[in-house]
């Protein structure tokens, strides 16, 4: 029977190198694995023991602290206690001295109807408990303790705040009289904090951690990853009540706090994803006591990474002792086949680039012919990889020049990366591109269901560009990756590869998402005012491009949907009015409160009063024009109606005789308006000569005006004051007067006004 030498080399050293290394996997590092899994299980269900043990007798302790505090007579009297009662201060002082004692952050005792009697300092805001459970309990006769929830009413934090909704929880038992009513409640409000520090004071290892649950999966003890959460945004304030326990793949609770929530004791040594991400083993217990979860976790690394040291250096040791079998394989080899060995050498230094390698075989079998081919081979390939290198040279130096990630990956849904670019290997997270290499691309997806969604619509389009991702880096860092990528296929038309190249657009896309949110907020704000808002193209004819509610309203639309696109230009009733707004605009850049008349969408017209500018870009180069209007048609009318009566009743008053006057109020008194008469009676020819001259200067004596302005500010009117006066040419006459001093809601003096006829000085 033939054996080559190939075959004999290989049977060789598979039976002297890898056969130790077969048995020691199947049969001694299992048996290893089960052994450490088994003692780190039960060093974890030890801890998570001890906790359960830790946490339960000290609540027990917090429920005989209530006990007794409610068998105290003391204390019982205070269900009927009022502040009037003597006694009322020192019982307080009690209260406060066993609050301090205990422990408690606050104690506070209530009647049969809920109603707080009397309670330590910082639960002075509550007054009525009747709707709370641990009231209702205790006045069922019970010890109750609440679970932990956010307060009612502000405490003082950790920074030494007062902040609403604080994690807390009180412990309750009834007040009962002499015969064994029922006649109060006293409750203690527990220090979480100690608690928190109770379940912290245990763990296993660098990553472990122990914490609770309550029956919606929540934390109700700080993690100790607290101000790690913090940082990245996981919790606000604090673990407790904040954080659910999730798996941020699946987003359902974890399997160890599903587990455990559902009433189960037990463990998982092979691993789960916890609330991080992290891959943990872990130990759970429910204390259906109190309605709680207690879990235990480990990382997985940390866990097993004794049975992970153990296997490299058992690794290590059988590698050594193969080596000098591998050595005799070697020598056996080298005298059997030397010819094969020489090629053997000459194709690696080959392989590592050196093309010049020629092998020197003078036999007349199968290996000098392979020989001589092989030296005629080297000898064409020597000359096109010259060439290839200089193309690829600069294929390489182009591509690792730019910013974006270049990638080739098997055309499979687990297809792996077979070539990055420095950017790309940088972008995912790695040093080189070599760490890159051989890892699969549906790793990098937050979600690996997208690969497979990519590749199918490569295999169907061919081609995807500028579609985005939601990836992970090697550290676990979220970002988002915009891509474009197409599928290679040979010349038989199977896909051979992907080509692409991605960016991280994370700046970007919180960019775009904050200016969404902006943007929607603004909306918002446009839509809630009654005036119109509105865009538009800064042509003549102009369509509008956006307006809010209010606007669409005005203009007779239900919608802006059905304004965006109409021409601006259709609403008003003289379409030339656009040019002339246009062209005012361009010059002047902006106008203010303008009046057009419009029509609306049914025909109906209004008057219009509007605000607008042309914005422009850093070239000054025209973008649209914005502005605000309302619908100002009742205003109009109303200034017209006001216009036209008070046009008749300046024409009532210029009929009259007497002089009828409005000044303004102080001694100098600047006449505001005046009736033809009376600017006739002061010696000029017209209403318009009298207005703005000082009321003052009528009097032959001044002071007259001073003493008019001090009685009119006492009394607010005189009458038949007889007055000693001059025209404007200087004329004596005497004047009759009654007038009186208007002020505005406030009290302020706004003008005088009256009514003044002449008299002659004889």
């Amino acid at each position: 029977m033939y054996i080559s030498i190939k075959n004999r080399l290989i049977f060789l050293l598979i039976a002297f190198t890898l056969l130790p290394f077969i048995l020691l996997r199947i049969i001694a590092y299992p048996r290893v694995q089960a052994d450490l899994q088994d003692v780190l299980i039960r060093n974890l269900d030890g801890i998570g023991h001890k906790q359960a043990e830790l946490v339960t007798n000290w609540m027990r302790e917090r429920t005989k602290d209530v006990r007794v505090l409610a068998c105290n007579p003391l204390v019982v009297r205070c269900a009927k206690i009022t502040k009037d009662d003597a006694d009322y201060v020192d019982i307080l002082q009690y209260l406060e001295v066993a609050k301090f004692e205990y422990g408690y952050r606050g104690i506070l005792v209530s009647n049969e109807k809920g109603q707080v009697t009397i309670a330590t300092i910082e639960e002075g805001g509550i007054q009525d408990i009747s709707g709370m459970d641990y009231f209702q309990q205790a006045m069922e006769g019970n010890t109750f303790v609440s679970g932990i929830v956010p307060s009612q009413t502000p405490l003082l934090n950790e920074a030494g705040e007062m902040e609403l909704d604080m994690p807390t929880m009180f412990v309750s038992a009834p007040l009962k009289d002499r015969d064994g009513a029922v006649i109060g409640v006293i409750s203690l409000r527990i220090d979480v904090d100690t608690l928190n520090d109770l379940m912290l004071s245990l763990r296993l290892g660098k990553t472990g951690e122990t914490y609770l649950v309550n029956r919606d999966g929540y934390m109700i003890t700080e993690s100790r990853l607290s101000a790690h959460l913090k940082d990245t945004g996981r919790v606000k304030k604090r673990s407790s009540l904040e954080l659910k326990l999730i798996n941020q793949e699946t987003g359902e609770l974890t399997d160890g706090v599903r587990q455990c929530v559902a009433g189960n004791n037990g463990f998982d040594a092979r691993g789960y994803k916890d609330y991080r991400g992290h891959t943990v083993l872990g130990v759970w217990r429910w204390l259906k006591e109190f309605n709680w979860g207690i879990i235990a976790e480990i990382d997985r690394d940390e866990g097993y990474g004794a049975a992970y040291n153990l296997n490299r250096i058992v690794s290590s040791v059988l590698l050594a002792l193969a080596l000098p079998i591998v050595l005799i394989a070697y020598l056996i080899g080298r005298k059997t086949s030397s010819p094969i060995l020489q090629l053997t050498e000459v194709t690696k230094k080959m392989a590592l680039g050196d093309l010049t390698q020629r092998v020197d075989i003078q036999r007349k079998d199968e290996i000098g012919v392979l020989a001589n081919s092989f030296n005629a081979m080297a000898k064409s390939l020597d000359a096109k990889a010259k060439e290839i290198a200089a193309s690829e040279k600069r294929y390489r130096e182009l591509v690792n020049s730019i910013r974006e990630g270049v990638y080739q990956s098997e055309p499979e849904v687990d297809g792996v990366f077979t070539w990055v670019n420095q950017a790309g290997a940088e972008i995912l997270g790695y040093k080189s591109p070599a760490e890159v290499i051989g890892t699969r691309v549906k790793d990098i997806y937050v979600n690996p269901d997208e690969r497979r969604k990519v590749v199918d619509k490569l295999n169907r389009d061919g081609v995807l560009k500028n579609f985005t991702s939601f990836c992970k880096r090697k550290n676990g860092e979220q970002f988002y990756m915009e891509r474009t990528s197409n599928l290679v296929f040979d010349e038989k038309g199977s896909p051979v590869r992907i080509d692409g190249i991605f960016r991280d657009i994370t700046e970007r896309k919180r960019s775009e998402e904050k200016i969404q949110e902006s943007e929607w907020h603004h909306r918002q704000l446009l839509n809630s005012l009654k005036e119109g808002i509105y865009q538009c193209e800064p042509t003549e004819d102009g369509v509008f491009t956006w307006i809010n509610q209010a606007g669409a309203e005005i203009l007779g639309y239900k919608s802006p949907a059905e304004v965006v696109g109409a021409r601006v230009r259709d609403i008003y009733v003289n379409p030339d009015e656009r040019k002339r707004i246009i062209d005012k605009l361009q010059k002047e850049g902006a106008l203010k409160n303008f009046a057009s008349l419009c029509r609306r969408k049914n025909g109906e017209q209004f008057y219009m009063e509007r605000t607008s500018c042309l914005v422009t870009d850093e070239k000054n180069k025209t973008l649209r024009i914005e502005g605000i209007f309302r619908d100002i048609t009742e205003r109009k009318m109303l200034e017209e109606e006001l216009q036209e009566t008070e046009g008749r009743h300046q024409q009532m008053l210029n009929l009259l005789e007497e002089g009828v006057f409005q000044s303004e109020p102080g001694e100098d008194g600047v006449f505001t308006w005046i009736n033809q008469a009376g600017a006739e009676m002061l010696g000029y020819g017209s209403i318009e000569d009298v207005i703005g001259t000082r009321a003052r200067d009528v009097y032959v004596n001044p002071g007259d005006r001073k003493e008019l302005m001090k009685s009119l500010e006492k009394e607010g009117m005189r009458r038949n004051l007889i007055s000693y006066c001059k025209k404007k040419d200087g004329e004596r006459f005497i004047s009759k007067m009654t007038c009186t001093l208007l002020r505005d809601i406030n009290g302020k003096a706004v003008r005088v006004e009256g009514i003044f006829r002449t008299r002659t000085e004889k």
